[in-house]
């Protein structure tokens, strides 16, 4: 696979080439508002990531997505084997370093010590390093330009990846009609507060 070219078709990879693709593939970032600095790296087949952060809140109430990637929408899918793949690659390769480990048992989780836009920024990374694609061009670009951030063709990783930013006004209403302080979700008020106050080209998936 090469990157010479934006415009270079993409390749399909020969070792998943025999896999079929999940109906539904995500890879998704949460957050607990309550402290900005863990995040929950998921990957999960279920028809939408919403329903697996569902099921985390009969446990933990302040779960919200922060950002998601829709991989069944690339060129040839996303195999529930790459899936697995990838959910080992971070774990082993300590992508976003040592897992958060269960406090009853000490098994590693999902969650890491790291910012979730850290996080999605090595996840983006990551995708296009592995040379996913959308409509048979890579995510991945070698050139600057207006629909280049980070080394990604955002127009292409747009049509998979979803950013969670909701109003301050959203925050504060959902809290309310939830019945939970704002001394809770402070810390994830004053980042959507920062964020939403940053220039349009650093916020290219809004």
């Amino acid at each position: 696979m090469g990157f010479d070219s934006d415009d270079e078709p993409a390749e399909r990879s020969e070792y998943y080439a025999a896999c079929p693709p999940s109906p539904h593939a995500w890879l998704y970032i949460a957050v607990d508002v309550r402290d900005m600095g863990i995040a929950k790296i998921g990957l999960t087949t279920k028809r939408t990531p919403e329903m697996r952060i569902a099921e985390g809140r009969t446990y933990n109430p302040f779960l919200v997505l922060f950002t998601t990637y829709d991989l069944a929408r690339c060129t040839w899918g996303t195999s529930a084997k790459e899936l697995a793949d990838i959910e080992r690659y971070i774990h082993r390769r300590a992508v976003f370093g040592t897992p958060i480990g269960h406090l009853a048992t000490g098994r590693s989780s999902e969650w890491f010590r790291i910012h979730p836009e850290q996080a999605e920024s090595i996840v983006d990374a990551m995708l296009a390093k592995r040379g996913f694609s959308v409509g048979e061009r890579y995510l991945y670009s070698s050139y600057d330009g207006p629909d280049v951030f980070d080394q990604i063709r955002v127009s292409r990783m747009r049509e998979i990846k979803t950013v969670y930013r909701p109003s301050l006004r959203a925050v504060i209403d959902d809290s309310i009609n939830a019945g939970i302080p704002d001394e809770y979700y402070r810390e994830y008020y004053n980042f959507l507060r920062a964020y939403h106050s940053r220039p349009q080209a650093e916020r290219p998936y809004d």
